[in-house]
């Protein structure tokens, strides 16, 4: 049994609680596009064919464009905006209206808290996306009792917002449970849920706003429309996203519950007296903030691998810059050098009004013994390399090495496979099952056989 634990329109629930005068304005709070199924769902993008490099050059040059800009949240008076619509579209409903850069680090920031105070209460907790979290409660009855008590426990625990609760037996029941729920309260799905999702609009669905449009003009616009056509037809109209729209209708949902892994980090955070774009004053204000991190119990004999920096810029979207340090930072002058050379070339696009340093890659390394033999220290050097590039992009870096499957066989393509190379634990712990690369299909019995 899932619980999902939804903030509507948290984007906007975030700017109220920062500027109180927003509550009776009619706004809109604008940002990069985001594809809502590939966000939450893991679907990819129904509009470009998987595998054509050009559908993604040119969606990543659309996503720069102004046209680009969507709705992240609205008003809660502007009924007839929805995430995800284009800007434009939009501002031509109403003209005049307010538009606010939306301020995703700030957001992240908040939701990062609610996590944090959910975590005291419950192990497993993932958080999907900036308020939205999924939460498994199974096994809590022997703590806090049944359901219901369950609920108001998750629900006294999110102060100053207007949270709903779902209670299902996978994330999508859950999820649609939460719709129907009021403020601060939880709603169950019990019985068949086809006949639960029966009359729920298209609209609920976390898909992409061009594609819910697409069901609308095909006259789909409840869930027991959807489920009323056999899959196949889905598919074939609207691709792999139209499969998972049927299975939803449908109620069916396998994914699994992936709790958040903590990532140990520290953040340290000052106010300007003014609004400042001086480099006079912004690097003295970065080092000051290093030098309180580097004094947190949390780093002491310790290393960083990266420091990221958020500000608020008077009259302009947040700026937020990253860097990746070539070798793990231990002290304030180590981690102020790499941020003042890569500040040297960033663009500020306004005057400052906060910063925020933020830590992370937390490495207890406080010492370094090199090899006299060049095999060992060329080893070492890659095995750096390759952590640093996994901090810098966040994902496995695209780094292989030729290793021998079968060198014996007759077939060329079994005798040898690309590995995938990982920075810890040597070059024969860096062979896994999930990491060789087929580039043709003989290597599959060559891989069983390995």
């Amino acid at each position: 049994m899932l619980a999902c634990l939804r903030i509507p329109n948290f984007p906007w629930q975030v700017e109220v609680a920062r500027k109180p005068e927003l509550h009776d304005q009619s706004a809109i709070i604008a940002g990069k596009a985001l594809d809502l199924g590939e966000e939450l769902m893991n679907i990819p993008n129904s509009s470009s064919k998987p595998g054509t490099k050009a559908g993604s050059r040119s969606s990543s040059k659309a996503s720069n464009s102004l046209s680009a800009r969507v709705v992240l949240a609205a008003s809660p008076n502007l009924t007839d905006v929805m995430p995800g619509m284009p800007l434009t579209e939009a501002t031509s409903r109403h003209r005049g209206v307010l538009i606010i850069e939306a301020d995703t680090p700030l957001y992240a920031l908040v939701f990062d808290e609610i996590i944090e105070n959910l975590e005291q209460l419950v192990p497993d907790i993932e958080a999907a996306a900036p308020g939205l979290a999924y939460v498994g409660i199974w096994g809590l009855e022997s703590l806090y009792g049944d359901d219901a008590h369950v609920v108001r426990l998750l629900a006294g625990a999110v102060e100053g917002f207007d949270l709903r609760i779902g209670v299902g037996d996978n994330k999508w029941l859950a999820y649609a449970a939460s719709l129907l729920s009021r403020s601060n309260s939880g709603r169950k799905v019990t019985g068949e849920p086809g006949r639960f999702l029966d009359q729920f609009p298209v609209d609920s669905l976390p898909l992409s706003y061009q594609l819910i449009k697409r069901l609308h003009a095909f006259g789909l616009t409840t869930m027991g429309h959807i489920a009323d056509i056999p899959r196949g037809p889905m598919e074939a109209q609207f691709g792999q996203a139209g499969g998972t729209a049927w299975d939803l209708a449908n109620g069916i949902d396998h994914r699994p519950l992936m709790p958040k892994r903590s990532v140990l980090g520290v953040s340290e955070h000052l106010d300007f007296p003014a609004p400042t774009a001086s480099m006079a004053t912004i690097v003295p204000a970065i080092e000051s903030l290093l030098n309180r991190a580097y004094g947190r119990s949390q780093l002491s004999r310790r290393f960083a691998r990266q420091a990221s920096i958020q500000s608020q810029v008077f009259q302009h979207a947040p700026w937020t810059m990253r860097v990746a340090f070539k070798d793990p930072a231990g002290n304030k002058n180590q981690a102020l050098f790499a941020i003042k050379s890569k500040l040297d070339m960033a663009v500020i696009p306004g005057p400052l009004e906060d910063m925020r340093i933020t830590l992370s890659g937390i490495t207890g390394e406080a010492g370094r013994q090199e090899s006299m033999w060049k095999e060992v220290k060329r080893d070492t050097d890659l095995q750096e390399t390759i952590s640093q590039l996994r901090s810098r992009l966040r994902v496995a870096p695209p780094i292989y090495q030729v290793r021998e499957l079968e060198p014996w066989s007759r077939i060329p393509e079994r005798r040898y496979a690309l590995v995938q190379m990982s920075s810890s634990g040597g070059e024969d712990a860096d062979v896994k099952r999930d990491q060789v690369v087929r580039r043709h299909p003989e290597l599959t019995e060559a891989k069983k056989v390995g």
